[in-house]
């Protein structure tokens, strides 16, 4: 887990035009915070995607789909998909360093899925849930560690209240979250670790490809990767069942394609620590979508906790000063 209303500078003299963080004027001065609202709400529509093909991903592995097999179809569908805009096959940099961060992209979207699905076969659902969203934390300090500053209080009062109220969400205070496997907190832990660096190396591949081409060259390194996995495996038939297909091609589509263009979109936008604070959305958006999908009860910790991270996404949207996630953060052409 595109609205393309963002400011525009002046053309250059190759024609291309330059686009600016929604928190950022063309001649470098602050905008109205307003101008946020956005790239804020791409990042809340991918976190609503991306909780509802989770669900829809649940009722594929009761139906026998591996879930490794179904992280190796997202994948490969979302290659396919994004191979048929025009955006995807521009290149505006041959430079090395680009090709490297691309495939480093690839491999955290590649991974990110597979870790935290290790990471719920071996722990409780809520604490696999928890360590994943360590990620924005992990963004947060490693942003400070490189522009040598500590984060603003904006920023760590809503990283604070974000992740506490996934805490709730995932109801970890009230539920049994029963032996603590080494290997599932690996998992979780590792999912924690991609699920921060492909949100930090978005920023970075999209200043090279934009958008759509930084994410169409991840998700054929991603496919390369799982198709290299599964070819000794056989097959996947399960996949390709009749019951099964269409909802595999949503997850792919709807669920993979388009919220993490949505997110890659509006990183450009925002700072790398707003977007990831602002997709902890997601468990919030899980409960809802559980409680009007499958008639489940939403308990007063899981509304407390869903009222948090509305809380810290709103006092972001107020709160938070302009400027570039880091020093060397390049603001970048867009050509979607």
């Amino acid at each position: 887990m595109f609205a393309r209303c963002y400011q525009l500078g002046r053309p250059n003299l190759g024609g291309a035009q330059r686009v600016y963080p929604a928190h950022v004027g063309q001649h470098g001065g602050e905008r109205p915070h307003s101008a946020a609202l956005v790239p804020t709400a791409a990042i809340a529509l991918a976190a609503l995607l991306w909780a509802i093909a989770a669900t829809l991903a649940r009722d594929l592995f009761d139906a026998g789909v591996p879930p490794i097999q179904l992280v190796e179809a997202r994948a490969v569908v979302s290659a396919a998909g994004l191979a048929l805009l025009p955006a995807a096959w521009r290149s505006r940099s041959r430079q090395r360093s680009s090709v490297r961060t691309v495939v480093a992209l690839g491999v955290s979207i590649a991974l990110v899925n597979a870790a935290y699905y290790a990471a719920i076969s071996r722990l409780a659902v809520a604490v696999a849930i928890v360590l994943q969203y360590l990620g924005p934390a992990l963004v947060v300090a490693w942003l400070a560690l490189r522009a040598r500053r500590m984060p603003s209080r904006a920023i760590v009062s809503a990283l604070v209240a974000a992740l506490l109220g996934v805490v709730l969400v995932s109801e970890l205070p009230s539920g049994d979250i029963g032996a603590i496997d080494g290997l599932g907190l690996a998992a979780g832990l590792a999912g924690a670790v991609l699920f921060a660096a492909y949100t930090l190396q978005s920023e970075r591949a999209a200043a090279h490809y934009g958008a759509v081409g930084a994410l169409f060259r991840a998700f054929v390194a991603a496919s390369l990767l799982w198709v290299a996995y599964q070819a000794p495996q056989g097959w996947p038939r399960e996949l390709f069942e009749s019951d099964n297909l269409p909802k595999v091609l949503y997850v792919g589509l709807a669920g993979t394609l388009a919220p993490f263009l949505l997110y890659i979109w509006a990183i450009q936008r925002l700072r790398s620590e707003r977007a990831v604070i602002t997709a902890t959305l997601e468990p919030l958006f899980g409960g809802l979508v559980a409680w009007v999908w499958l008639d489940q009860v939403l308990s007063p910790l899981q509304i407390a906790g869903g009222g948090l991270i509305l809380a810290a996404v709103a006092w972001l949207q107020v709160r938070s000063s302009p400027g570039p996630s880091s020093p060397d953060a390049p603001l970048s052409p867009e050509r979607i």
